[in-house]
């Protein structure tokens, strides 16, 4: 037996989480999306040698999810003595990437992708690749942490402060929206199985989406028993900001993007 240091990393992610409780309604939906033929675009344009990766693809349908139901693009602030709420109008993907510190230790990695519902699939690419890529020492966001460690405990504090009060300091680190996939994804796609899915998560923004992963499950089309792909993800919203009628049909809204490829600048699955 022996004690283990509780890192700098872990004790963001508990202040995280701590504001992420107290301060927001967080409720939970589980979706499978079929993905069948977003899945078949996708490897034929890795066999054409222009790779786009289910991820990219989940950012660009959640970025424009938010642009067509805006009010999961909100945000409420605690001030001293008022609670308000923001309308961020243009859309910000939080992106979560997982990456591995020089100690073994694995990172959460927070992008924010700015305007990301005008993106192409193929811009939207090129930064989850610069951050896969870049050794962790180059990328702003690790730099910022490393100068977080050098700090007394209060000032994370104060951060967690200023990022459940001030909207343009929430905006600037945290984007509108979170995204965090949890899932693996090679330059061959997305490793498939049956996904073990978390039945509930909290977050501290109006809408968070969790991937899972794709597994292929029997549905029944046109009397028929098919096998179809379909994507473990879970939607997570705001109690506080919007309602069951928001998030289910911001949910239907979702599944149809994602079954459809075209609506996302993909072209149409090959017959």
């Amino acid at each position: 037996m022996k004690l283990v240091p509780f890192s700098k990393n872990r004790e963001a992610i508990y202040d995280l989480l701590t504001r992420a409780k107290r301060f927001h309604a967080t409720t939970s939906v589980l979706l499978e999306p079929d993905v069948t033929d977003l899945f078949g675009v996708l490897a034929a344009r890795r066999a054409a040698g222009r790779p786009v990766s289910l991820l990219a693809c989940l950012v660009k349908a959640t970025s424009l999810l938010l642009a067509e139901h805006r009010r999961l693009n909100h945000h409420l602030f605690h001030g001293l003595f008022v609670k308000y709420v923001v309308d961020f109008e243009r859309v910000a993907c939080n992106l979560v990437m997982l990456r591995t510190a020089e100690s073994g230790e694995r990172i959460l990695l927070p992008v924010v992708i700015e305007r990301s519902d005008e993106l192409s699939l193929e811009e939207i690419q090129a930064v989850i690749t610069h951050h896969l890529r870049t050794p962790l020492g180059e990328l702003p966001q690790i730099q910022a942490v490393e100068r977080l460690k050098r700090l007394p405990r209060f000032v994370l504090k104060l951060f967690s402060y200023k990022c459940r009060s001030d909207h343009r300091f929430y905006r600037r680190f945290f984007g509108t929206y979170g995204l965090s996939p949890l899932f693996a994804e090679d330059e061959n796609g997305v490793r498939e199985g049956q996904p073990g899915v978390p039945t509930h998560s909290i977050s501290n923004t109006c809408s968070a989406f969790f991937p899972a992963g794709v597994s292929d499950k029997p549905v029944v089309i046109g009397g028929q028993v098919v096998v179809r792909k379909k994507l473990a993800l879970m939607f997570s919203a705001d109690h506080f900001l919007v309602d069951g009628h928001d998030i289910l049909l911001a949910a239907l809204a979702l599944e149809r993007l994602l079954a459809d490829p075209t609506r996302l600048g993909l072209g149409a699955p090959s017959v």
